[in-house]
């Protein structure tokens, strides 16, 4: 079964891997590794500074995207 992200997710407000809730668990310095069926994120980085990056596969390689904590959210 696939599962989706908050930002994705066909079934909202049901899905099943919460972005923003994810986010706010990761360290400084480290990414947790997500996968979304829909948008295909594969990770969430949060670098040294605590600035937040969505890890997506474009055309079989892995770009970051900044994002907010608040863009999660909401």
């Amino acid at each position: 079964m696939s599962e989706y992200c908050c930002k994705c997710s066909p079934f909202l407000p049901d899905y099943e891997i919460d972005l923003a809730e994810i986010a706010l668990k990761v360290e400084k310095g480290h990414s947790e590794n997500v996968i979304c069926e829909g948008c295909n994120i594969k990770a969430i980085y949060k670098d040294d500074a605590g600035l937040l990056y969505l890890a997506k596969e474009v055309d079989g390689e892995i770009q970051l995207e900044s994002i907010t904590i608040e863009k999660l959210m909401g």
